[in-house]
């Protein structure tokens, strides 16, 4: 048995019992008030040997609204599962009065099967449909709490995900080689070492936004692409051959924010940036199916063999897709 389900075991349990045991104390002052004595010890008996038997029903309806609760989208389907465990529960409780009368004697002469059901539907179709209703609390409040934790669980990672973007942009090596590139080219190209200042401030400027969202556009993560590829372009110089190949119907599509630039400085780094011949990057973007597809190739000579790194950027990209889809996002590495 799963942690949730034992937890809301323990949850029924307490309920029922205390139940019963306020139903025996009003057997008992029922009795004093009719005249008929009713021991403790019997009416005890008599209320646990009914109202325990709702601890398995409840279980079993609240798995029920747990696998087809009634939420946007399928509506129908869980009100018609719901509706046959009620059933089930009303007939389960008119068998078992059937079957425990000998016992517990809840009737002095057992009528026909159909009056049995039939005092079953009064007596248990709104107490059933109320645990239904109790069920779907206890659902719904579970689904909020993994919720908070998910959205608590994105935050921590957009944050690491900006500290390793800043450590990977404010790295000394990288800042000297950009700094030293913008002052040679002063004297030879002041309008090239101005383009490569204002990548520079954009990829600095976008990492220390405090208003970062979650999820932006796929233009918005293209433009600080850009940004960052201007600034290795000019470093690198004909080493770096850029292909552009994004369907114009993925810009406004909605991916979380810094996912892509990490893979782009991850094909440069360790594969382009240590070779000495010309090399070429090229990011490509379909929509298939209604998914997004990204693609970031590098070119590698052949028997080259790759840079390693630490993987902390591609592990960092990879559990933030696990968290946002799930099994429908994939990031593979060929």
């Amino acid at each position: 048995m799963s942690k949730r389900y034992l937890s809301v075991l323990w949850i029924v349990l307490l309920w029922w019992t205390a139940y019963a045991l306020m139903f025996a104390t009003q057997v008992m002052s029922m009795g004093e008030q009719q005249g008929n004595g009713v021991t403790w010890s019997e009416a005890l008996r008599y209320s646990f040997g009914g109202w325990m038997t709702w601890v398995p029903i409840s279980m079993v309806l609240y798995a029920l609204v747990h696998h087809f609760p009634i939420e946007r989208g399928r509506v129908m389907r869980a009100i018609l599962v719901l509706v046959g465990g009620i059933a089930g529960a009303i007939v389960v409780r008119a068998v078992y009065v059937v079957l425990t009368n000998p016992v517990f004697g809840w009737y002095e002469t057992l009528p026909g099967f159909g009056s049995v059901l039939w005092a079953s539907v009064r007596n248990n179709l709104m107490l059933a449909a109320t645990v239904v209703g109790v069920a779907h609390a206890l659902v719904f409040y579970r689904q909020a709490r993994q919720r908070e934790q998910k959205v608590a669980e994105l935050e921590t990672h957009l944050a690491n995900t900006r500290l390793e973007m800043l450590r990977a942009q404010l790295h000394p090596h990288f800042l000297f080689n950009a700094l030293n590139s913008v002052a040679e080219m002063i004297h030879k190209d002041a309008d090239e070492a101005d383009r490569m200042l204002v990548s520079l401030s954009a990829l600095l400027r976008d990492s220390l936004s405090a208003e970062q969202m979650q999820l932006r556009p796929l233009r918005n993560e293209l433009d600080v692409v850009r940004h960052y590829l201007m600034i290795e372009k000019i470093r690198l110089g004909e080493r770096l051959q850029l292909t552009w190949d994004v369907d114009s119907d993925c810009h406004e599509v909605l991916l979380p924010a810094l996912i892509l630039q990490p893979l782009v400085e991850n094909a440069i780094v360790h594969g382009i940036a240590p070779r000495r011949a010309a090399s070429c990057l090229r990011i490509g973007g379909r929509l298939r199916d209604g998914r997004l597809s990204l693609e970031v190739e590098n070119s590698v000579a052949p028997g080259a063999v790759a840079t390693s790194g630490t993987g902390i950027g591609l592990h960092s990209t990879l559990s933030r897709l696990q968290l946002l889809y799930g099994d429908r996002a994939q990031l593979a590495r060929q």
